[in-house]
């Protein structure tokens, strides 16, 4: 997860280990977030460390459309399912996002409860995909 307001960062990052989420990474920002998957391909696993990104879309240093635009840039990760938390959406920016084949957009303010739903709905929905990642 990806969010540089403290608040709902800690709130959120509490709610995913509360209801199970096993093994959740917490940024601050986008380019914390590069240096995990830099890290992995350095090391050369093979699969992504990570089930989906949960990040938001205005973070200082590397904001979430660039941190989509670098996941997106990478042919394994094509298919990792991406959530992007944001108060402000425009049309173009929307239009930008579905173009980078976001999972789904959730709008702030956004209760914890909400994220977690949304999080089980889309891995649960990207099960068959990470099956036959895993396999081949």
């Amino acid at each position: 997860m990806a969010e540089d307001d403290e608040g709902p960062r800690e709130v959120i990052g509490n709610a995913l280990k509360y209801f199970g989420l096993k093994h959740v990474f917490i940024a601050k920002n986008g380019l914390e977030v590069k240096a995990w998957f830099e890290l992995a391909r350095n090391n050369k696993m093979e699969d992504c460390p990570f089930d989906l990104v949960l990040t938001s879309l205005e973070m200082p240093g590397m904001n979430g459309l660039e941190l989509i635009r670098f996941i997106r840039n990478d042919q394994n990760q094509k298919s990792l399912p991406i959530l992007v938390m944001t108060e402000n959406a425009t049309v173009e920016t929307v239009g930008e996002l579905s173009k980078l084949g976001i999972s789904s957009l959730i709008l702030k303010p956004v209760s914890p409860t909400d994220v977690v739903e949304k999080i089980c709905e889309v891995l649960q929905n990207n099960e068959p995909a990470r099956r036959s990642r895993l396999a081949g």
